[in-house]
């Protein structure tokens, strides 16, 4: 009976070890399989990714920056814009460059496989560069773990926040990526922050989008919570977006001495980083120091226009008049000058200097105009200070009025001049020929 008992204790012992052995083995199995589909996914998406990089043709992003001419001297917007507004440098591409539908044509044929490419981003310097086609969707999920083509990927898609246009330039542009642990799409920047010899040789982000070429320059990288506010898109004023950018840059580990303004543009890049925990993110933020943009008119560019299929929206950078208007008070009447062409585009848009002479009694005048943009700005200068338009006090003989428009995006601006000779009063010794008084007279003149 004993010996029975034991042989019974000793087949439970045998059968639960070879329940044991088995579930290991399922278990080692069934681990070894999900590795090695991972690492299969991992070469695929790498095969996948060289592939698509065949299909376009380029060269290295410092030395196309390098090729790109600055403005002429026939693009006296942009030159003002660059030199009296903007923080970064505007820079001209050649316009052949870009398709029939405005897109840099290194692109068009990827952009016609699937229309959520919106962009290219290049981070060189790194064993494995960062060299990925930038995607889109209607949400930040889609592209997580989906592929170029949609199909499921552990790496998924470099892609920018969906509240961005990526038909502009915006204030402040998003991308997310995974940090995969072969250092494929933004695995490089996931210990970023602890690698003193990378983020201070490694500085330049260079983004594409479908119609123009950016150069950013790192100044605030660190480690920090998903929940944290590091990924606004709209500012309600100035002050509001600078109050961001001063906290963004002072959270940095590393101090790139980058000082900040109001009209700089910005671009975050966020990938996770599970050493540090599973809602820890890995940050890196850069500023806009260079633009390459592919004017095919002769004057000032324009935002290239979104297809009919598309439901985004475009900041126009237009910086025409439409009416212009001087006037004056004589007599108790008004003398008024109303000056032509009206300056918006189209063939006489080249007209931006007016000359006209008033009488001595014209002492104050009023200008008056419409922008073809309701929404973009204007500065009034007279003599070389800025003036109130609606009381501009002349003094005798020369005057220089300007009248600069500036588009809404902060781009590009437009400086119309009206030279305004003042009469001097007539000699009281010597008869006065004239006893009407003067009408303003205008006189275009094309720069």
């Amino acid at each position: 009976m004993v010996n029975h008992f034991r042989n019974h204790k000793q087949k439970i012992k045998t059968a639960l070890r070879l329940v044991i052995i088995i579930v290991c083995s399922c278990i080692f199995i069934y681990s070894f399989f999900m590795l090695a589909r991972r690492l299969y996914g991992y070469y695929h998406d790498n095969k996948q990714y060289q592939k698509i990089r065949a299909q376009i043709i380029s060269d290295d992003p410092a030395e196309i920056f390098s090729q790109a001419s600055s403005p002429s001297a026939n693009t006296t917007a942009i030159q003002e814009t660059q030199e009296e507004i903007l923080p970064y440098t505007i820079l001209y591409g050649d316009p052949g460059e870009l398709n029939g539908d405005g897109i840099l044509s290194i692109y068009a044929d990827l952009k016609k496989q699937n229309d959520d490419l919106v962009g290219w981003i290049q981070i060189p310097g790194f064993k494995k560069p960062i060299d990925y086609p930038v995607m889109q969707a209607a949400d930040n999920e889609f592209y997580l773990h989906k592929d170029f083509y949609k199909n499921f990927s552990y790496a998924g898609s470099i892609f920018m926040d969906y509240r961005n246009n990526p038909l502009q330039v915006d204030r402040h542009i998003i991308l997310y990526g995974h940090a995969m642990n072969d250092s494929a799409m933004f695995g490089n920047l996931k210990e970023f922050p602890n690698r003193q010899e990378d983020y201070t040789r490694i500085t330049r982000i260079y983004l594409d989008l479908m119609n123009t070429r950016l150069e950013y320059e790192i100044f605030s990288v660190y480690f920090e919570d998903a929940t944290y506010n590091y990924r606004q898109t709209s500012f309600a004023s100035d002050d509001e977006y600078m109050e961001f950018l001063e906290r963004i840059r002072s959270k940095s580990v590393y101090d790139y001495k980058v000082k900040l303004t109001p009209l700089d543009k910005i671009i975050t890049l966020s990938t996770c980083n599970n050493n540090l925990g599973e809602e820890i993110r890995s940050i890196t933020h850069a500023r806009l120091v260079r633009q390459i943009i592919y004017d095919k008119t002769s004057d000032a560019p324009y935002v290239t226009a979104a297809s009919e299929n598309t439901a985004k929206n475009v900041v126009s950078a237009n910086t025409y008049l439409l009416e212009l208007r001087m006037t004056y008070e004589s007599e108790e009447k008004t003398v008024e000058a109303v000056f032509i062409p009206p300056f918006s585009s189209g063939t006489n848009s080249q007209f931006k200097t007016f000359s006209t002479q008033l009488p001595s009694e014209a002492e104050t005048v009023s200008l008056s105009y419409k922008t073809a943009d309701p929404e973009a700005t204007t500065i009034i200068t007279l003599n070389g200070k800025e003036a109130d338009p609606s009381s501009l006090k002349l003094e005798y003989g020369d005057n220089v009025i300007k009248l600069k428009v500036i588009s809404r995006d902060k781009l590009y601006a437009r400086t119309y001049t009206i030279n305004a000779t003042r009469l001097y009063p007539p000699d009281p010794s010597q008869p006065d020929p004239a006893a009407a008084p003067v009408p303003i007279r205008s006189l275009e003149i094309s720069n």
